[in-house]
């Protein structure tokens, strides 16, 4: 970027917003040669067609945190900006939820430290926890902002909320009282060590939500930026069976949302039978059956006896190499409707891929062609076979179901 070339983005643009007519009058009040701003305004007009949204200090802070791999000359991406505006609102969004979890009557115990009682679940989101904090003190040790910011926005987005929130509603909602206790005191210290962290990043949304915490201690310091940051001695609660547990549970969920997608169940909770390979894997796969329900929207998460058949009419798909996934789509879809749209999805595939094998074949083509684009070439044919067997094996189970 070039303050001649009127370029240049200010930071107040992107913690306020401007219209494009907007930066085109700052180019009226630049050192900019008049016969320079029509280019400029053209460039503008190419990089900033809706001008620049409004962002805020705490995602732009953020963002430049994150980008300090680059070195001093950063070139950056608004859109990545607006990104970080986005995941304040989730940690907006989450804590609301949270708070709401955890009730107007609650109290925080005197300690972070476990109660003994965690379910699974508990003891993943501290053992991440965990992590979180490890990555984050090991980050600023080492001047590596971009490695702390990394950590707490994959905690925040893809663990607190995307898994631990969603295990949490069935338990709050249920019967236990004893669980959902410590679900709730789990939850409180995921969002007050969550919120520390993140402070010198994001100063202002997170003081504003640390300030409708309840405290631990009459004593405790009144504002989040005098408050002691999180250090690994605090929370030691790594867990490795733990996140073992729940890795197979989050490999299941990954296998059942692609089914799910695969055959446009978007609206059905279909029942799911999961296969495994020995004794061992069964009571793992028992154990996080109803996480694996509630982060699927599947109905009923069943383990299958070892050597016993699936239900008939059921998709098929591999979370591990101990584990198989079996989705029950009979009485679910029309056979001869989806047969329909198979087939012509696979004449289209194998027309594609007949292209590329014509392409790669013709002479001159090792030597003609650079070798980006015969790396993108097979890449793309090899994507378009592996599309070919998955419909193949869609087809052949639909004609079963027929």
């Amino acid at each position: 970027m070039s303050k001649s070339l009127g370029n240049v983005i200010d930071p107040l643009d992107v913690i306020y917003g401007v219209s494009l007519q907007g930066l085109h009058d700052q180019l009226l009040n630049s050192n900019l040669d008049p016969s320079e701003v029509e280019k400029a305004k053209e460039g503008q007009k190419a990089d900033f067609p809706a001008g620049i949204p409004e962002c805020g200090t705490d995602a732009l802070r953020f963002g430049l945190c994150a980008y300090t791999s680059q070195g001093r000359d950063i070139n950056l991406d608004v859109n990545r900006i607006l990104g970080y505006r986005h995941f304040c609102n989730k940690l907006w969004n989450a804590t609301k939820f949270a708070l709401r979890g955890l009730g107007k009557g609650f109290v925080p115990s005197p300690t972070s430290q476990p109660g003994g009682h965690e379910s699974l679940v508990d003891r993943w989101i501290r053992s991440r926890l965990t992590e979180a904090v490890r990555l984050s003190n090991q980050g600023f040790q080492a001047y590596d902002f971009p490695a702390a910011t990394t950590a707490q926005y994959s905690f925040w987005l893809y663990e607190l909320c995307d898994v631990y929130l969603e295990c949490l509603k069935p338990v709050l909602n249920g019967v236990d009282q004893v669980a959902a206790e410590c679900a709730r005191q789990t939850l409180y210290t995921c969002l007050d060590v969550g919120l520390r962290l993140l402070s010198p990043f994001m100063p202002f949304v997170t003081e504003e939500l640390f300030q409708r915490l309840p405290r631990r201690m009459p004593q405790a310091p009144p504002s989040l930026c005098v408050t002691p940051y999180p250090e690994p001695s605090e929370c030691s609660w790594k867990d490795p069976e733990a996140e073992a547990a729940l890795e197979l549970a989050l490999s299941i969920t990954r296998a059942v949302r692609s089914l799910r997608a695969d055959y446009n169940l978007t609206r059905i909770r279909p029942d799911c039978f999961l296969e495994v390979a020995d004794e061992a894997t069964g009571a793992l796969a028992s154990a996080v059956s109803g996480y694996v329900q509630a982060l699927s929207s599947a109905g009923v998460v069943a383990v299958l006896a070892l050597g016993a058949p699936a239900p008939q009419g059921c998709a098929v798909a591999l979370a591990s190499d101990r584990c198989s996934i079996h989705l029950q789509l009979q009485g679910l879809v029309d056979p001869a409707r989806e047969l329909g749209k198979l087939q012509a999805k696979r004449v289209e595939a194998q027309r594609q891929a007949q292209r590329l094998r014509e392409r790669r074949a013709a002479s001159g083509y090792p030597v003609k062609v650079p070798l980006e684009v015969q790396e993108a070439d097979e890449a793309k044919l090899q994507q378009t076979e592996a599309e070919l067997r998955k419909v193949d094996e869609a087809i052949a189970l639909f004609q079963k179901m027929l």
